[in-house]
This record gives structure tokens, C-alpha cells and sequence, in this order.
């Protein structure tokens, strides 16, 4: 029996500014149903909350699990040491890298304009970040977004790639988060909260950070525009975004096991 149902964002419930209405309809048709929704994203809370609220979902999984919010409050947050993160800054400064750092609250950048930052603002969207001003009044970060080469990401990982969570998104842009983070731990901590089993769980995704995602439950889906990597993954591949694939999945492998 399904009590819960994840989805990946970018790619999964929507491109852009498009989401099919027949997804919202199915959304709809599961917490008739009881099912617990929960969005499941490596973006942060605070841009995920007009979509939360669209499609009227109490529970964001954001920062790649990092973060686990119940209507926009932190339930539970795994942040980077401010340490860390003051001296993440100062060799960005040196290195002319920007980072986007992500808070509960707010996301905030080193750098006031970016090639790479409006390269992915075009094609993926992001919201306009905060100037850092000062690097103490930083708040908590979840996950942090380095704009530069494989060659030197190495800078800020200190060669040690098993002590943080790292997602390659682009070739000039990287995912760090905290170790042991992933989508998957992070529904793991929420469905440990609701007394729910990975069995009795559903997730959707598209992406390489969906990988351990669509493991951990019993049932997981993936896009008909996901990678083959990832379709390997994946108990069930459903239609692609742009073909209602989201409602046709609920409808053949998620409603009926409610």
C-alpha cells in the first residue's frame, strides 16, 4: 500500500514555467487518497515554496535531502559548518568562482554577476540571490553551488570527494552538500517521521541526483526523458513531462496500490 508520494521537480513536475494541468489533477487525486506528497529536489526551500503552495504540498525533501521542511518551517536540517562556509568564501574570492549558497530562508551569492549563473538561469530558471554583505551573518546553508571545472572543484573538496555529496549538474557547475546527503536519505528521515516503510513509498525523477531516489523505495519511477543510467534504476519508466507522463504514472502503478 502507497502512503507516500515524492517527486523530483526540474524535469519531473515541470520544465520551466510549464506543469501540465493533468498533473495537478493527479496530485489532486492522491491526497483524496491520503497519500502523503512530499516535493524532493536539490533546490532550497525558499524557491520551492510558490510551487509548495500551488499544488497545495505540506512537505518539501529540498538541498538534495539536506533540508526537510513542513510548510516552509525546518523539520530537520543537516547545515554545513560556518567554518566551512567563511572559508569556502574567501578562496572563491582569490579564485573568482561564484557560489550560490542555500539557506532555509533565503539563497545568497559571493558575486554580483555570472556568466554560468545566467547560463543556468535561462535554461533551468533560478531566483535572483542576496549579495552576501557580510560572512558572519551568513544563516545556516544546505547546500552550496560552485560555478567552476571539474579541475577545480577540487579546490573546495580538498581532493576528499567522499566527505561531501557532490552532483555535476553541468560541466562548470557543481552540487555540494554535507556528507552522507542525498535525496534519499532525506526521505528516509521524513518517512521515518511518519512511521511510513521505503515499501509503501513512490518516487518520480529524471536527473543523476535521482539515482539512490528511486532505489530506496518500492516503488520508483522514472521519466520517459530521464537518462538510461537512471531508467536502469527504476522499478517502473513512465512517458515523458511534455506527454503527461506524471499522470499517467499515478494512474497505472501509484492509485491503484492506495
Amino acid at each position: 500500500m502507497i502512503k507516500i508520494a515524492a517527486f523530483d521537480v526540474d524535469g519531473t513536475l515541470r520544465d520551466r514555467d510549464f506543469l501540465p494541468a493533468s498533473t495537478r489533477d493527479a496530485l489532486h487525486k492522491l491526497k483524496e487518497q491520503g497519500i502523503v506528497l512530499a516535493l524532493c529536489t536539490g533546490r532550497s526551500e525558499y524557491e520551492m515554496e510558490s510551487l509548495r503552495k500551488e499544488l497545495d504540498i505540506d512537505w518539501a525533501i529540498t538541498c538534495n535531502g539536506s533540508h526537510i521542511g513542513y510548510q516552509g518551517k525546518t523539520v530537520y536540517g543537516n547545515p554545513f559548518p560556518k567554518a566551512t562556509i567563511r572559508q569556502w568564501m574567501n578562496e572563491a574570492e582569490r579564485q573568482k568562482h561564484t557560489f550560490l549558497l542555500y539557506g532555509a530562508e533565503g539563497m545568497f551569492t559571493n558575486r554580483a554577476d555570472d556568466a554560468h549563473f545566467r547560463q543556468a538561469q535561462r535554461e533551468i530558471g533560478f531566483m535572483e540571490p542576496m549579495l552576501i554583505e557580510n560572512i558572519e551573518e551568513i544563516p545556516d546553508i544546505y547546500q552550496c553551488i560552485v560555478f567552476c571545472g571539474e579541475q577545480e572543484e577540487q579546490i573546495y573538496t580538498n581532493s576528499e570527494q567522499d566527505a561531501y555529496y557532490l552532483h555535476r549538474w553541468r560541466t562548470w557547475a557543481l552540487d555540494i552538500n554535507p556528507k552522507g546527503m542525498n535525496k534519499a536519505v532525506g526521505l528516509k528521515k521524513l518517512m521515518d517521521h511518519l512511521g511510513i516503510e521505503p515499501s509503501e513509498a513512490a518516487a518520480f525523477g529524471d536527473g543523476s541526483n535521482d539515482f539512490e531516489l528511486l532505489e530506496s523505495v518500492g516503488y520508483g519511477i522514472a521519466m520517459g526523458n530521464a537518462s538510461e543510467a537512471l531508467k536502469e534504476k527504476a522499478r517502473f519508466v513512465k512517458k515523458d513531462l511534455h506527454e503527461n507522463g506524471i499522470a499517467f504514472a499515478i494512474e497505472k502503478w501509484v492509485l491503484p496500490f492506495c
